[in-house]
């Protein structure tokens, strides 16, 4: 195994890159920034070109105290060698790459290198950099810009990430303030449902963290892991994250399936019980499936009755035996959505409403739909949305209404939304401010391509509609998560400084043929705090960059500074004040 090779740990070109600068140089100072914010996919009203500075001590950590130490500085040094030289060798031809500089390098026995940041949770300007990088001997300039491929492939996403999550809170920390929702269930309203689309299970894991900076709802276990690991949390302790028990479409078909084969055969009393649900392999599931299809098929049933009613003997399992109290989410949208949502929701009221709450007071109900529109599924349509005849009366097909964009029909229910749908049944309470509340017996969570534009819409409709914000959670997952690039606030490390014998060299580039985009820092800087911003201050002497916000967080294979997840959270809440409801335009 090759494993995590070090100074392997880059894109070939950076490896001749020591040998390319100017044989004098004795300093080189380089910096970390979002340069742009023009591809992120934010919400113009609740954004103020800020980015959540995130994720260095969980890489100084793992990389600089971790890989680095291990794998070179505690490794004997031929094998340290011999491995880098291998590869160079193979790719590049013998000796093309020498390996004098990092013999030298391991002789020295640390890094001598000073990372200078930010405090993590800080939201950061645009084009303002939160770390930059310096080397601390005179005979390793190079150290400075030689981890640029590993950095920025380690750290542009966290914080980018972090800031989408954040962008999230501001929007739902606003509307509940419109609404007059609680605010402390904004904190459980975005749940992160990204792990499976990520990049990879250390990309999920230090996501997820990001997106635990503003929000404790989280199905990305080792997030949490990561979090205690790196950032000092204690889930003993403290609140890190968390989730409820959750059904999955896999869980439903099979057991709604297996149900209506003992109704259509007269056997209901033989339901396919948790207990024996739980020794079944995915394998077994799928060919369980396409049996009890087949027979259903064979036995010829009027099955969309019965495979209601199965549905709704399922549902009654999980509400009354499987999870009889605390909390419980199911997938709904298997077969029938508006059915579950409308038929089987009225159906079972008593028995929902008959649940016991857990030691924390809960016993709510959470219907997820997986499927179809979101804004539409659970805000329902707008009026000004369906056709109309010539004397303004709502046009009417065979009792559904006409979309008038598509001439498609929707039902009433499809009109009226999940929450409303919800209210008829189960009605609730009402806000200081008027909006109305759900039942707390009962919820509803949507997952699927949640986007903040999509947020903010599902937002309006409901509060045009007179119903709170907490009505709903959203799982965010990778469709927000994932897609996104370097580019997204657009990321980048570049030399700003360097000594070369006596003479100082202010570095930057400024490429005719950009829109300005590109334009870098130039020579020392300084970034100080003016009010609720960082404002960057260039061409600086060397006394004027010891001074300012960046402060030393790592020199020569130390960490000097720490923080923990609740410092960030604190830090990152308090980084912003929520508008005055009415004041944003939506």
């Amino acid at each position: 195994m090759n494993g995590l090779i070090p100074f392997n740990l880059c894109d070939f070109y950076k490896t001749g890159h020591p040998a390319m600068y100017p044989g004098e140089t004795t300093k080189l100072v380089a910096n970390f920034t979002p340069r742009s914010a023009k591809h992120a996919p934010v919400l113009p009203q609740f954004f103020d070109n800020k980015i959540v500075w995130f994720g260095l001590q969980g890489f100084i950590k793992e990389f600089f105290l971790g890989v680095f130490q291990r794998e070179f500085f505690e490794a004997p040094k031929a094998e340290a060698l011999r491995k880098y030289k291998r590869r160079m060798d193979t790719a590049l031809g013998p000796d093309a790459v020498p390996v004098d500089r990092l013999a030298a390098l391991h002789d020295l026995g640390y890094l001598p290198l000073e990372l200078r940041a930010l405090p993590e949770g800080a939201r950061v300007n645009i084009k303002v950099p939160p770390v930059v990088f310096v080397n601390t001997h005179p005979d390793f300039p190079w150290v400075s810009t030689y981890f640029e491929t590993l950095f920025s492939a380690e750290l542009w996403k966290p914080s980018t990430v972090a800031t989408i999550a954040f962008e999230f809170r501001k929007l739902l920390t606003y509307f509940a303030e419109l609404t007059g929702a609680p605010q402390a269930f904004v904190d459980w309203q975005g749940h992160d449902f990204s792990m499976r689309g990520m990049s990879g299970i250390h990309d999920a894991m230090r996501c997820g963290m990001g997106h635990l900076l503003s929000f404790t709802g989280t199905d990305t276990v080792p997030a949490i892991d990561y979090a205690e690991d790196y950032y000092g949390a204690d889930a003993d302790k403290e609140l890190v994250g968390g989730s409820i028990p959750a059904s999955e479409h896999s869980v439903m078909t099979l057991r709604i399936l297996f149900t209506l084969k003992r109704l259509a055969t007269g056997r209901g009393d033989a339901m396919l019980t948790p207990a024996a649900l739980r020794r079944l392999t995915p394998e077994d599931v799928a060919r369980e499936v396409q049996r009890i299809t087949k027979e259903l098929e064979e036995t010829g049933y009027e099955e969309k009755g019965l495979r209601r009613l199965a549905e709704r003997e399922v549902i009654r399992e999980f509400v009354t035996q499987d999870y009889p109290a605390g909390m419980v989410s199911l997938v709904s949208d298997s077969f029938d959505y508006w059915n579950v949502i409308t038929v089987i929701a009225k159906e079972l009221k008593d028995e929902i409403l008959a649940r016991k709450p857990n030691a924390l007071g809960q016993s709510r109900v959470v219907f997820r739909p997986d499927s179809g529109d979101p804004v539409r599924i659970l805000a329902g349509y707008d009026d000004g949305e369906l056709a109309r005849d010539a004397d303004g009366a709502l046009r009417m097909v065979d009792g559904r209404y006409v979309v008038a964009a598509t001439e498609r029909t929707i039902t009433e229910a499809e009109r009226k939304g999940s929450v409303q749908c919800l209210w008829e049944v189960y009605g609730g309470t009402q806000t200081e401010k008027g909006y109305k509340m759900l039942n707390d017996k009962v919820g509803l969570i949507y997952g699927d391509s949640i986007s903040l534009p999509r947020a903010l819409e599902i937002m309006r409709r409901l509060a045009a509609k007179g119903f709170a914000s907490s009505n709903v959670v959203f799982g965010i997952g990778s469709y927000t998560y994932n897609m996104l690039s370097r580019d997204t606030f657009g990321w980048a490390m570049k030399a700003i400084y360097a000594q070369v014998g006596d003479e100082p060299v202010d570095i930057y580039k400024d490429p005719a043929t950009d829109d300005g985009t590109k334009k870098s820092a130039r020579g020392l800087l300084r970034v100080e705090k003016d009010g609720g911003d960082y404002v960057l201050h260039e061409q600086q002497t060397l006394d004027a960059f010891e001074a300012g916000e960046l402060k030393p967080v790592f020199r020569n294979g130390e960490l000097l500074v720490t923080t923990t997840l609740a410092e960030i959270r604190e830090r990152l809440k308090a980084s912003w004040v929520c508008p005055e409801p009415g004041s944003i335009a939506i």
